[in-house]
């Protein structure tokens, strides 16, 4: 697997002010869900079809949605969801021992008319929640969702889409490119967990997609390396969290995007507890 790359010395310009996109926030209550295919996609994802009746009919956000995956406590057969749109709030008050384990994941696909989504786990053994569940997960295990919002609102006159992403990000890249405007081009950088996990893209004209398997080059020292121009350039950053706020802090500070032209989630936290207490 090799990566392609060019390197850019320019002094960056800044990028005009462009009209951003503003979509109103979906209301968001935690729904009981279960598990009813679970399905190996490469040996280090597992794809999960989750349903539930509180998914039925759930609005379609944009490419990239994402939602909390709310997880038991090991010694628990179900989570103890929130029940109230302030589900934040009400979770920081649960005592620790029943609190459920909250991740982020993106909708890899859904099916509202049959109340089921699809998600793809990361697996990495027992070293994060998320995936010592997904590991032991089978048809009937229990979790909650809270279906949120979407990301990928590229401003007015964008024309070439920057996509950059770690493993846990790839569904979204990949419904990103799926979804890309007529006559808008895109560089895609992403990682996955080995060379046998590169997962599905769709191919498109005009989409340049470049992979490495994690340990090699950091996805920071990647866009570093790779030419960009600010002029009509939209980012979209997702992964861990402290590379998407690196990446973010370049693309302004070097490449001349305006703060509005880049959106960017951490999925995830490198320095993060397993279980937070």
């Amino acid at each position: 697997m090799t990566t392609t790359t060019d390197r850019t010395t320019a002094t960056p310009a800044t990028a005009p002010v462009r009209k951003r996109v503003v979509r109103e926030r979906l209301a968001a209550v935690a729904v009981p869900v279960g598990v009813t295919a679970v399905r190996t996609v490469t040996p280090s994802v597992l794809r999960l079809t989750l349903a539930g009746e509180g998914l039925v009919d759930m609005p379609s956000l944009g490419d990239d949605q994402f939602f909390r995956l709310l997880l038991p406590r090991p010694d628990q057969d179900a989570p103890v969801l929130p029940t109230t749109e302030r589900w934040w709030p009400e979770m920081q008050e649960m005592p620790v021992a029943t609190r459920p384990v909250l991740r982020n994941y993106t909708v890899r696909a859904a099916r509202p008319s049959l109340g089921e989504l699809d998600v793809d786990v990361v697996l990495h053994g027992d070293a994060g929640p998320a995936s010592r569940w997904a590991r032991r997960a089978a048809v009937g295990s229990r979790c909650g969702v809270i279906v949120q919002d979407a990301g990928f609102l590229p401003p007015e006159g964008t024309r070439h889409v920057l996509v950059v992403a770690d493993a846990t990000a790839v569904p979204a890249a990949a419904g990103i490119v799926a979804g890309l405007p007529e006559g808008v081009t895109a560089t895609v950088l992403a990682e996955c967990p080995t060379a046998e996990d590169v997962p599905e893209i769709p191919v498109r004209d005009g989409v340049r997609t470049s992979w490495h398997a994690e340990g090699a080059a950091s996805l920071l020292e990647r866009v570093r390396s790779t030419a960009l121009d600010a002029d009509g350039l939209y980012a979209w950053v997702a992964g861990e969290a402290s590379m998407a706020t690196s990446v973010r802090r370049h693309l302004v500070r070097h490449v001349g995007l305006g703060k509005d032209d880049v959106y960017f989630c951490g999925y995830w936290r490198a320095d993060a507890p397993a279980y937070e207490d």
